[in-house]
């Protein structure tokens, strides 16, 4: 591969190869259980990398509930809060736990030509939680890169599929940290896949963590996709 094709590989994703990779993710997926899959609009051909997890605000989620990707697991949350509610009450401690159902979607830009990570949070309850709320739950260490640069701020936009308010992170940047991602991966002679590397990058930004075995699966080598 000459280093203008491999320079403007590592500058913009083409959709085809976008999609192969989101396949390579949602096989590895499945097999590990993290509860990713692949959906479709139905009145577009255009689909979507999908996920919804739980977590609990000031307390702690059973470890087998934070993956699942099932709604009908929250009953079993509900309960879960209900009986700590109860025991910090007997206890005469308010209570501060909360659980938030998150979820991620992952999308093709065809006008940057990169993937864009959408997502929304709420509350058991229903209650959407608000753009300071978000920037609240954002870890210390990557609020000064947010305030530093616009390639990973946060937004609120209409989802392009489902025309439903998500908050985005905006990809404005995204070709650019990425060629120096990729051109480093290179270097030390590891097969990647964008979508993992990508979104091991921006999903921790916003809470979203990949499990390690996905940085040890290696993409296939005929994409099908040149």
């Amino acid at each position: 591969m000459s280093c203008n094709m491999a320079g403007e590989e590592d500058l913009f994703l083409e959709e085809k190869r976008y999609k192969h990779y989101c396949e390579e993710f949602i096989k590895h997926s499945q097999q590990i259980g993290d509860g990713w899959e692949w959906r479709t609009s139905k009145d577009l051909d255009d689909g979507y990398l999908s996920k919804t997890q739980f977590q609990v605000r000031n307390g702690n989620l059973p470890p087998d509930l934070k993956e699942k990707n099932n709604d009908n697991i929250e009953q079993t949350l509900f309960t879960h809060v209900e009986e700590s509610l109860d025991d910090i009450q007997e206890a005469g401690v308010c209570a501060t736990e909360e659980v938030i159902r998150y979820e991620y979607h992952v999308l093709y830009s065809s006008s940057y030509r990169v993937p864009v990570l959408y997502f929304r949070a709420c509350f058991l309850d229903g209650r959407p939680l608000t753009l300071d709320e978000i920037w609240k739950s954002v870890h210390a260490c990557y609020q000064a890169r947010l305030l530093d640069g616009p390639w990973d701020t946060i937004t609120q936009q209409e989802h392009p599929l489902l025309g439903q308010p998500f908050f985005v992170l905006h990809p404005c940047r995204t070709s650019a940290f990425m060629s120096s991602v990729l051109t480093s991966s290179r270097k030390h002679d590891r097969d990647t896949n964008y979508i993992i590397l990508w979104l091991s990058t921006v999903g921790p930004v916003v809470g979203l963590n990949l499990p390690l075995s996905y940085a040890k699966l290696a993409p296939e080598q005929n994409t099908n996709a040149d």
